[in-house]
């Protein structure tokens, strides 16, 4: 049995995959499996990962007869797994031939870790990799400190932790962020060392698209909101100042779609549906706290 299922949803990705899969095969670490799931693509996305199965005993293709959609697919990607350890690999993004043993290396060393993440951040307090208790997580997260901050492609997760929560939710366009905070809530959370793979930038990326449907912020502001009022990890003074602050960075974020965005009507149903009152919203003008 692997120790690693690498997990490679796959919708309309036939530009992309080829190079995907060769990352992964050229992997210094090689106890792993490969799960391609393809989610009815309509492009030669299955041709393209037949070739590589047929050739390479540790990939595995998987074909959805009916698009199921992002997060629900990471799931169905999951249930496939044998390993010990969960790692997404969006199928247009690559990983570096170090980058796989490094992971699996620093999560065997942090048993009580339920989630590995390749933050691009450089020069931390302390030197690549380290372990954070989850109490440190979720604190610095709401003082704008957050290790959180990156998609799958990034990630190394326990299965029988991601099993305990139930996977993703499947709530669209906060999946992975509502993920590592549920994680984080109630496993101490391992900081990889930064740009441990290459996150591709085009035009069809998923987050693009996400980012461009003004409600995204909407949900996003409410996660927040939610994860601020019931962890266990702020008191009632840190639990204010950290919903305060969520209100002023949505607050900023409503702004900035009315002016810079030119989508003042957008702007003004997001203001509305947030609930912040008019000094609240205000609030968005200053300095954070």
């Amino acid at each position: 049995m692997a120790l690693v299922s690498i997990l490679v949803t796959v919708y309309n990705r036939e530009r992309y995959l080829a190079a995907c899969l060769e990352s992964l095969l050229a992997s210094h670490y090689s106890d792993f499996e490969v799960l391609v799931v393809d989610d009815a693509s309509s492009d030669r996305s299955v041709a393209v990962a037949e070739e590589f199965a047929s050739a390479d005993s540790r990939i595995r293709l998987f074909r959805n007869e009916c698009n199921l959609g992002d997060y629900p697919n990471r799931n169905r990607a999951a249930a496939h797994a044998h390993g010990r350890f969960l790692k997404y690999l969006d199928a247009d993004d690559l990983i570096y031939p170090h980058s796989l043993g490094l992971m699996v290396e620093a999560m065997e060393a942090n048993p009580e870790a339920a989630l590995g993440l390749s933050l691009n951040t450089f020069d931390p307090l302390r030197p690549f990799p380290f372990v954070t208790p989850s109490s440190e997580v979720v604190r610095e997260h709401f003082r704008g400190r957050s290790v959180l901050g990156v998609g799958p492609s990034a990630s190394i997760i326990r299965r029988d932790a991601f099993e305990e929560i139930g996977g993703f939710s499947g709530r669209q366009f906060i999946g992975d962020a509502e993920l590592w905070l549920k994680l984080a809530e109630r496993w101490p959370v391992v900081s990889l060392p930064p740009a441990l793979v290459w996150w591709r930038r085009h035009e069809g990326q998923q987050m693009n698209l996400e980012m461009s449907r003004p409600e995204v912020l909407g949900e996003r502001f409410r996660l927040e909101v939610d994860t601020a009022t019931h962890t266990q990890w702020l008191d009632d003074s840190e639990r204010r100042t950290a919903i305060c602050r969520i209100g002023q960075h949505h607050a900023r974020r409503i702004l900035a779609l009315a002016t810079k965005g030119g989508k003042p009507k957008e702007a003004m149903r997001l203001a509305r549906d947030s609930g912040l009152s008019i000094p609240e919203f205000l609030r968005g003008f200053r300095p954070y706290q």
